[in-house]
C-alpha cells in the first residue's frame, strides 16, 4: 500500500469515529389558553344561557365542555362548545322560562395530546349565574299563584230582583225581574305594549221582567188591588269582557252586550274601573247601558279580610230594565269551598219610589282549573 492510500484510509477511519452532531430538540407545542368571561346574571324568559370562550391556539383544542346544573341538583349535565368564528366558541345551555333557581357551571378543556384541565371554576366550586326576574313577571306570577295557577273558570249566576209594587189609584203594578247568566273566563296575564291583559270573559244571559207602564195611569174602572196587564220585557243576550291592568293598583274592564227580544236587536256597552289590587281590597266604579233595557251606575267596595270569604258591598242607581230610575243596595259573599269550587250569595234591597221597594236574592257558583 502506498503512503498516500494509507493516509486516506486513516482519515476515513477517523471520520467514522468522530461523534455525530446531535439534532436540535423539537420545539414544545404552545400551551392551550382558554379565556372566558363569566356571566353574573341573566334575565328569565330567554329560553337559553349562552357561554362564550376564546381558545388559542385553536388547532390545539380537543374538546371544551361546560358542566352545568340547576342550583340544588347533585349532578352536572355536559354541553360541548362549538366553533362560531375563528378561535371563538360558544355553548348554549337550556334555560326554561319558568326557571328561577340559579345555574351553576364550570369548564373543562382537553388538548390534542389528551391532557385535561379546568380553565374556569370546578365541580367543587362552580360559578353561579343568578336568574333575574322583571318586576312585572314577579307580579304576574304572584297573581297567578293567588288563583292557584288556575287559568280557566266557568261560572253560573242567578238573580231575582223585586222593586215591590207600585200603586196608581186603586191599581197595583208589579215591578220585578229575574236574570240567569253563564260565562267562561280565561286568565291571560300577558303584557301587550306595556299593558297587562288580565283576562277575557264570554257568556250568555236570559232576562225576563214585569214592569209598570212608563206613565202610570189612574184608572177608576179597576177594582182595588186588581192587577191590570203590565209591560213585559226581557232580553236573550251574549256578552264579552276584556280586563286590563295599567298598574298593580289600577285596571279597567270593557263589556260588550249583543242580544235580542220581541222588539228586535239590542246592543249595550259597559265599563268597570278598578282602584286597588285585583286580589285584595279595592273600589270599583261601573257603568252600563243597553238599548231597550236602560242604564246603571255602580260603586262597589270589595275586601278579603276574612280568609276564603271575599265580600263586597255596592250601591247602584239604575233604570234597568226599562223602568223608572231606582236605587239598589247590594251585599255579596263568596265562600271558597276548595281551591277550585266557589259558592256565593247576594242579598239586597231596592226601590224606585220612596214608598215601594223589595228584596234581591242572588246565587252564584264557579269552578276553576
Amino acid at each position: 500500500m502506498t503512503p498516500l492510500s494509507t493516509a486516506t484510509a486513516l482519515l476515513l477511519w477517523l471520520a467514522t469515529q468522530a461523534p455525530q452532531a446531535s439534532k436540535p430538540p423539537a420545539p414544545a407545542p404552545p400551551p392551550l389558553e382558554v379565556r372566558h368571561v363569566p356571566l353574573a346574571q341573566v334575565f328569565s324568559g330567554r329560553g337559553e344561557l349562552v357561554l362564550e370562550a376564546e381558545v388559542t391556539p385553536a388547532f390545539r383544542l380537543g374538546q371544551l365542555v361546560a358542566h352545568h346544573r340547576v342550583a340544588g341538583q347533585s349532578t352536572f349535565q355536559e354541553t360541548a362548545f362549538t366553533l362560531i368564528e375563528p378561535s371563538h366558541y360558544a355553548a348554549t345551555l337550556p334555560l326554561p322560562p319558568e326557571q328561577r333557581a340559579p345555574v351553576e357551571y364550570y369548564l373543562t378543556v382537553r388538548d390534542t395530546d389528551g391532557k385535561q384541565s379546568f380553565p374556569f371554576a370546578s365541580a367543587e366550586a362552580p360559578h353561579t349565574v343568578l336568574i333575574q326576574v322583571p318586576d312585572k313577571e314577579l307580579e304576574r306570577e304572584a297573581l297567578l299563584a293567588s288563583h292557584g295557577h288556575r287559568r280557566s273558570r266557568v261560572a253560573l249566576f242567578a238573580e231575582y230582583v223585586d222593586y215591590g209594587s207600585t200603586r196608581a189609584g186603586t191599581v197595583r203594578y208589579l215591578d220585578r225581574y229575574y236574570r240567569l247568566e253563564a260565562d267562561y273566563l280565561h286568565r291571560l296575564l300577558t303584557d301587550v305594549a306595556g299593558i297587562r291583559v288580565d283576562s277575557i270573559r264570554i257568556g250568555v244571559g236570559h232576562l225576563r221582567a214585569r214592569i209598570p207602564p212608563s206613565e202610570l195611569p189612574i184608572p177608576s174602572e179597576f177594582p182595588p188591588l186588581e192587577i191590570p196587564p203590565t209591560r213585559r220585557t226581557g232580553l236573550d243576550y251574549g256578552f264579552s269582557e276584556l280586563e286590563v291592568s295599567l298598574s298593580p293598583h289600577f285596571g279597567y274592564t270593557t263589556r260588550l252586550v249583543l242580544g235580542g227580544n220581541a222588539e228586535g236587536f239590542a246592543a249595550g256597552l259597559g265599563g268597570r274601573l278598578r282602584i286597588g289590587p285585583v286580589r285584595g281590597s279595592h273600589v270599583e266604579l261601573e257603568g252600563e247601558t243597553t238599548s231597550g233595557l236602560g242604564s246603571s251606575g255602580t260603586v262597589r267596595l270589595a275586601w278579603d279580610t276574612v280568609p276564603r270569604v271575599p265580600m263586597s258591598a255596592a250601591i247602584q242607581v239604575t233604570s234597568f230594565p226599562d223602568g223608572p230610575t231606582g236605587v239598589r243596595l247590594l251585599y255579596r259573599a263568596d265562600f271558597e269551598l276548595s281551591p277550585s269550587l266557589t259558592l256565593g250569595a247576594q242579598v239586597g234591597y231596592q226601590a224606585r219610589i220612596s214608598i215601594s221597594g223589595g228584596p234581591t236574592l242572588g246565587l252564584a257558583s264557579s269552578y276553576a282549573w
